[in-house]
């Protein structure tokens, strides 16, 4: 079982998590407890605290998948449900029929407090580093195959406002180097908030492709797609999910510079107007 905090984390709910439980299932039912306001959009989040980030969990996402990467011996992390304006954006319904693409100059912290200006490019489900705008000593930092976008909880210094992270969904054990398992970035508010949803969005879009089996109906026949390279990727396999509920809960507890491209017409391209089709 497993404990899933609600919105100021002083509440809980007790889930039973199976290998085929995935985020929507638990949202809803919790949901179905009375426990969340109704008029607002609710997320599972995966609060990852020994790195002190956290990511909003896809409704499609298995949880055994997420809690797979995580150091069973410090239990430090947790899931919790919280509002966010990001559920549209995540949802099967707005899965592109493309990779998202995006690029601009973002700080990169290649050393602990050592800041160096790099070019950053996400394109091919992939993320570049470049000294310069022109690309041509560009380095492959990472592939969404396995990596996905962080929001950064824990007060660092930095030389922009916005701080965001690129973290491995792999457990860290399967890493020479942490430096090579998350990277941290900065830069202003706005390209950030627009860096995540391109990141967040093309991690969609890889899952959509290489994890089809995810979006299965009961019963439904499904193959995992090979249509997208891999790297620095293991191999997973992920059964489909039965007709049977996947969980059940217990009663509440209470506890003291730049464009994006999008597909035209998507969700995202009319979102606040800077993110453009």
């Amino acid at each position: 079982q497993q404990r899933v905090f609600i919105g100021d984390m002083q509440r809980f709910n007790t889930v039973e998590i199976t290998p085929n439980t995935n985020a929507g299932d638990v949202v809803a039912l919790i949901a179905n407890q009375g426990s969340l306001d109704d008029t607002a959009v609710w997320m599972l989040f995966e609060l990852a605290n020994d790195f002190g980030m956290e990511r909003p969990i896809r409704s499609y996402e298995l949880l055994s998948n997420v809690t797979a990467s995580w150091n069973k011996d410090k239990l430090l992390n947790a899931f919790v449900v919280k509002r966010t304006y990001l559920a549209p954006f995540l949802s099967r319904s707005n899965i592109p029929t493309s990779s998202p693409t995006n690029r601009g100059y973002i700080e990169y912290e290649s050393k602990k407090g050592k800041w160096s200006k790099r070019w950053m490019e996400l394109r091919e489900h992939s993320l570049w580093l470049a000294k310069r705008d022109t690309g041509k000593d560009e380095t492959f930092l990472c592939s969404l195959s396995n990596f996905d976008a962080y929001y950064i909880t824990r007060k660092r210094k930095s030389p922009k406002p916005f701080v965001f992270a690129i973290k491995s969904t792999d457990n860290i054990s399967l890493f020479e180097n942490v430096s090579d398992y998350v990277h941290i970035l900065s830069c202003n508010q706005k390209d950030g908030e627009r860096w995540m949803e391109a990141i967040l969005v093309a991690r969609s879009y890889v899952l959509f492709q290489e994890r089809h089996v995810l979006f299965a109906k009961p019963g439904e026949s499904t193959s995992i797609s090979n249509n997208l390279s891999r790297s620095q990727t293991r191999k997973q396999s992920i059964s489909t999910r039965p007709s049977q509920p996947l969980v059940s809960v217990s009663a509440p507890f209470s506890a003291s510079a730049t464009a994006v491209t999008f597909e035209p017409g998507s969700l995202l391209a009319k979102h606040r107007g800077d993110v453009m089709s």
